[in-house]
């Protein structure tokens, strides 16, 4: 007797997809993913269309490429679907969301928009309590910065969001060289994590 595959329709078809009231008007976005207390937050600028549609983080051409380096930083295991890379993220106990929840093609945020967007990031980090926070993209990072920064990547020198630390993923384009180092600082930070999670490593040592 021979077995029939039978493909079972997703049960969350909409993904991580939800809708907001935001600025008066209802708003298809990306809902957050908390991180476990003691793990890593990464932080977008906010979602495009693209992922919107697909009810995942980072689907579009640049967001993948986030992912793929999550995955040389051993963030991320090898051989995951990219289309709900999000989800692994998750089930490793770090989290995701973004500056800003309105969906957008480009970058077309006002400074005034990303620093009021501030505010409302820190009350999050005080709550889900990561050890570190790590801004994907560089315009982010500023804003929670309140300055321009001198740093391409890597730790942001004076800057902590709820008294944990700020890092700095290296830009999309950046050289080959300078992602290799900031992916090597990555895996070291989360090799540095407490081996169970809501547990907090000490900072007084």
């Amino acid at each position: 007797m021979g077995y029939a595959w039978v493909v079972l329709p997703d049960p969350h078809p909409a993904g991580h997809r939800i809708t907001l009231r935001l600025a008066g008007r209802d708003v298809e976005t990306l809902a957050d993913l908390p991180p476990q207390p003691g793990r890593l937050l990464f932080v977008g600028l906010n979602p495009s269309p693209v992922s919107v549609a697909a009810g995942h983080y980072h689907q579009g051409s640049l967001g993948r490429s986030f992912w793929r380096r999550l995955i040389r930083a051993t963030v991320l295991p090898a051989g995951l679907d990219l289309a709900a890379a999000d989800d692994a993220l998750v089930a490793a106990g770090h989290g995701i969301t973004d500056l800003l929840k309105v969906p957008t093609p480009r970058d077309e945020a006002s400074a005034a928009e990303l620093t009021a967007a501030v505010g409302p990031l820190w009350q999050k980090i005080a709550l889900w309590r990561p050890a570190a926070v790590v801004f994907v993209y560089k315009r982010a990072a500023e804003a929670a910065a309140g300055r321009r920064l001198r740093e391409r990547w890597g730790q942001l020198e004076d800057v902590a969001l709820g008294g944990r630390p700020c890092f700095l993923m290296p830009g999309p384009y950046a050289p080959a060289g300078e992602v290799a180092d900031g992916l090597n600082l990555l895996r070291n930070l989360r090799a540095a994590l407490p081996r169970e999670a809501g547990r907090m490593a000490r900072t007084d040592a």
